[in-house]
């Protein structure tokens, strides 16, 4: 009798659905095969027209077309994980691809994702249209928007980035809000924050602090700048210090070089073996020669030119001055 009851009690609830079997009851308990909706267990070889999994999902092959698949739990692919929505821990023995993603995905090769949520991990890259928390790609990490913490052994790429940016070799947007680092450089249209490039940093419009080992350069800079050899922009505002040479259109603040400062136009306090303000210098400029066409200041050093003075005062030693 004990027997006949079991018998029928597993009957009741074995169910076949779309070429799958296993214990369930209304869609609940253990699946082995295609099932289109589970909560509780499903393992598969291949996902094709899955609807819904709350649990945990195993898939032992490439994915078919999974357009309305929702993932919410485990996911593990021992190839690569695919749906509309992962929501949850996705690990795929390949790659994950998905087209929104919310938690933490891993995969050997890589993690791609129209929108992302979490933490992301590709051993060769990470790729979105939209990600938001941590990616961390052993060669790189790229997305068209992104926001947090990017990671990429070789370099980090976006349209739109804000946070942290990390790149062996680079880092590269082209509008970065925040800090970013690079091993050889870091370059965007419009940065805001700061970078560190292990050559240079280079943008169109740079606003923060920027430190390039060989040099910085830009069109519109303002903030802090420091170049091991140089520092070039069109016009910079601020304080900059380079190991060698600072030049550019119009220079605003207080510059140090090493070696020498040239622009059309001064203005700040300079310091420098050579000053030469092309067209004016309005403010003080210290260096063993000063030049300026147009002077509106103090000079101080051993040869002072200032060619708006009258003789005998346009070259004097040791200082020169024009109201």
């Amino acid at each position: 009798m004990k027997k006949t009851i079991l018998l029928f009690l597993i009957l009741y609830c074995s169910t076949v659905q779309a070429a799958s079997v296993g214990l369930m009851v209304k869609d609940c308990g253990i699946s082995f095969g295609n099932s289109p909706r589970l909560n509780g267990l499903r393992i598969n070889v291949v996902d094709k027209h899955v609807e819904a999994v709350n649990g945990l999902n195993l898939t032992l092959w490439v994915p078919g077309k999974n357009p309305d698949f929702v993932m919410n739990g485990l996911a593990v692919g021992l190839i690569a994980p695919d749906a509309r929505r992962l929501n949850g821990v996705t690990i795929g023995g390949i790659g994950v691809a998905c087209d929104q993603g919310c938690g933490l995905a891993v995969g050997p090769i890589g993690v791609g994702a129209d929108d992302f949520t979490g933490v992301a991990v590709g051993g060769i890259g990470i790729g979105g249209d939209r990600v938001t928390g941590v990616a961390l790609g052993g060669l790189g990490v790229g997305a068209d928007d992104f926001t947090g913490l990017a990671l990429g052994g070789l370099g980090v790429g976006s349209d739109r980035m804000t946070g942290l940016a990390i790149g062996g070799l680079g880092v590269g947007a082209d509008k970065l809000i925040g800090v970013a680092i690079g091993g050889l450089g870091v370059g965007s249209d419009n940065i805001t924050g700061a970078a560190i490039g292990g050559l240079g940093v280079g943008g169109d419009r740079l606003n923060g602090m920027f430190i390039g080992g060989l040099g910085v350069g830009g069109d519109k800079m303002t903030g802090l700048f420091v170049g091991g050899l140089a520092v070039g922009g069109d016009e910079i505002s601020g304080l900059v210090l380079a190991g060698g040479v600072v030049g550019g259109d119009l220079i605003r603040g207080g510059t140090i070089a090493g070696l020498g400062i040239k622009a059309d136009e001064l203005k700040g306090f300079k310091i420098a073996p050579y000053c030469h303000a092309g067209t004016e210098m309005a403010g003080v400029s210290i260096a063993i020669v000063n030049i300026a066409r147009n002077l509106k200041g103090l000079q101080i050093g051993l040869i002072n030119i200032a060619h708006n003075n009258s003789a005998p005062f346009k070259v004097t030693p040791l200082f020169n001055y024009h109201k």
